[in-house]
Order: structure tokens, then C-alpha cells, then sequence
């Protein structure tokens, strides 16, 4: 119960000084999840590149 007031209150604009309304944890989640996909995309095609390399090499 405690947190869902905290929250609400949040959401109000009353909360603590740097405290995130639903909004914004539900933002910085999804961008959480989308540079972790991102950073998961740039390491297959920096292996994609090495191999590539090495192929053309022989």
C-alpha cells in the first residue's frame, strides 16, 4: 500500500525531489530495453566485420 501511495503521489507532481512519476520509469525502461538491443546488434555486426575481414584476406 505504501508504495502504490508513493507513487501516486509521484504521479501528482507531490513526491521527493528526483523521484520518477509512471511515466518516466515506464520511459527509461523501454529505453533501457532498447539500447540493450542496440548494444546487442552493434556486437554481431562488429563479429560480422571481423569475419567478413578475414575471409576477404584469404
Amino acid at each position: 500500500m505504501r508504495g502504490w501511495y508513493r507513487r501516486a503521489k509521484a504521479d501528482r507532481g507531490e513526491g521527493a525531489p528526483g523521484e520518477l512519476t509512471s511515466a518516466e520509469r515506464d520511459e527509461l525502461r523501454r529505453l533501457r530495453k532498447e539500447n540493450r538491443e542496440q548494444q546487442q546488434t552493434i556486437e554481431i555486426l562488429k563479429k560480422a566485420t571481423a569475419f567478413f575481414v578475414k575471409e576477404s584476406d584469404r
